[in-house]
């Protein structure tokens, strides 16, 4: 496949070289370098954006760097654009090169304001990523009135241009957080994710599949002044409330059990059974079914704030994995007539497996997965005689969630070809094994968009194959009584689940760098 990129002079920004980078192999790039771009600036108005930008955007993602020397290039073609009035034309001569390239679709990393051809002088789609949800936020800047107007969230798109701004067919979409204390924060977020859209978008755009996302937002422009004063103290107010929490605040968690009826609601705190916190413990977090009877949960050391994975039943606690290094998440597995764990490791070790007993765990080795990547609450599921597992890879955060599959829990996994299969932090970290439920299969995710373990989003899953995975949201669950749920696991007729209370104490900070320190 032939790929042309349209570049302001032979540099691009790191972010956009990525994206180029997740384009399959084999695929040869044609380099359109445009030689006349310009930025028109008006310092009088705009000034308090401009140092804003400057002070929010010195990230790795958004410096200019060569285009990928890795990549194979064709061929370059130096233009100038023609100019009517603040858009940018490609000329005739650049189109009639382009009609001889005969790429398969055309980048947009470098120009401004582009006029888009008509049909019959440039058939080619001209993709175009665009920082926002174009269902409620077109133009610029990049999650600048994301955060003005509090929306938790900072959408990325990959449309195909036209010539009404940030209006084209969308071909690839994802959600980032909104960071109210920091917009270089959500940007680098936004920045981080925006890369692995770009592979789907071109598969949209040559076999003619968009998305079905309405471009109805409004179309927003530069802020004044005095609107970057506001936001600026928005954010130092965020900030402050922000460094509070963590110096006097705390989650305290809890787990509960709760009888389990026909339909996927939990029922109110009266019919709660919240077990109390053991002894040397600060809580217990993250609850799964053991298959002998209790379950498995996390339990967090008062000595050192440490995570262990503990058995409780019947009132009785063991602990069946710990030591230096923290865990949690327990996530369990049938497979051949054993059962397995895959407990969170992330913060020293590849996803690891165990085999369960009665009253201990055995350690079964590293997972065998491709680049051997840290997870976030790995979640493996049996179907149809393939293991399938969840997880989000660490480097790419909460709101990318991948997606494995393999002959046994020990693998060897190969990445589905759907994965990523879901990029929004409203549902993109597991919060519980994949339930059955009336015939279907239920996937838990995690709703980030609020505060961490504030809720959980359902999804179902419509297709599951090693060729395909399909799902659709199906609903959410929070509690009214106390935050959460933040892991929800099905155990015969009951529910287990998770949830906290937030709570002053002047040693949260402490707390909170005692177990930083501890996981280095």
């Amino acid at each position: 496949m032939r790929v042309g990129v349209f570049l302001d002079g032979d540099r691009l920004a790191a972010w956009q070289a990525a994206a180029l980078r997740q384009l399959p192999p084999g695929t040869e790039f044609l380099l359109y370098r445009c030689s006349n771009s310009r930025r028109q600036l008006s310092p009088v108005r705009h000034g308090a954006y401009y140092a804003l930008n400057r002070c929010s955007l010195r990230r790795t993602a958004t410096r200019n760097v060569p285009f990928p020397p890795e990549l194979p290039v064709a061929d370059v073609t130096d233009f100038a654009s023609e100019w009517d009035g603040s858009w940018q034309r490609l000329p005739t001569e650049l189109l009639e090169r382009i009609a001889t390239d005969q790429p398969a679709v055309l980048i947009k990393f470098g120009l401004g304001l582009l006029r888009v051809p008509p049909p019959e002088q440039l058939p080619v789609p001209i993709l175009s990523y665009h920082h926002g949800d174009p269902r409620h936020f077109r133009g610029r800047p990049a999650g600048y009135w994301e955060m003005v107007e509090g929306s938790p969230l900072v959408g990325q798109i990959v449309q195909r241009l036209s010539n009404r701004l940030d209006a084209g067919q969308v071909l690839a979409f994802a959600e980032t957080k909104v960071h109210p204390h920091s917009w270089g924060k959500t940007l680098a977020d936004a920045y981080a994710v925006s890369p692995l859209l770009l592979g789907e978008a071109v598969r949209r755009a040559t076999t003619g599949d968009p998305l079905d996302i309405a471009p109805t937002g409004r179309n927003y422009r530069l802020p004044s002044n005095i609107q970057v004063v506001k936001l600026v103290l928005r954010m130092l107010a965020a900030s402050i409330r922000r460094l509070f929490y963590g110096a006097f605040m705390e989650k305290a968690w809890a787990v509960a059990t709760a009888p389990r009826g026909k339909d996927l609601t939990l029922p109110p705190r009266s019919l709660w059974w919240v077990l109390p916190t053991p002894p040397a413990r600060r809580f217990l977090a993250d609850p799964f079914p053991h298959p002998s009877g209790g379950f498995l949960a996390e339990a967090l050391r008062s000595a050192d704030g440490v995570g262990e994975i503990v058995h409780w039943d019947k009132g009785q606690l063991t602990t069946l994995i710990g030591g230096r290094d923290h865990l949690s998440y327990p996530a369990t597995i049938r497979f051949d007539g054993e059962h397995y764990c895959i407990p969170e490791t992330v913060d020293w070790s590849e996803p690891r497996l165990f085999r369960l007993a009665a009253h201990g765990a055995e350690y079964a080795g590293l997972l065998d997965l491709p680049g051997s990547p840290r997870l976030l609450d790995p979640t493996p599921l049996l179907h149809e005689g393939r293991v399938y597992l969840f997880g989000n890879v660490e480097r790419e955060g909460s709101s990318v969630l991948r997606l494995w599959h393999a002959p046994a829990p020990a693998g060897p996994y190969e990445e589905h070809p759907a994965s990523p299969i879901h990029f929004s932090p409203a549902g993109a970290r597991m919060g519980g094994a994949i339930l059955p439920h009336d015939g279907r299969l239920i996937r838990i995710g995690q709703d980030f968009t609020r505060e961490y373990g504030d809720g959980l989003l359902l999804f179902v899953i419509e297709e599951l194959s090693p060729e395909r995975y399909v799902e659709r949201p199906a609903g959410e669950l929070r509690l009214a009584e106390a935050r959460g749920p933040h892991t929800l696991n099905a155990s015969g007729e009951k529910w287990l689940f998770d949830f906290y209370v937030n709570r002053f104490s002047p040693l949260a900070g402490y707390r909170r760098l005692r177990a930083r320190l501890s996981k280095r």
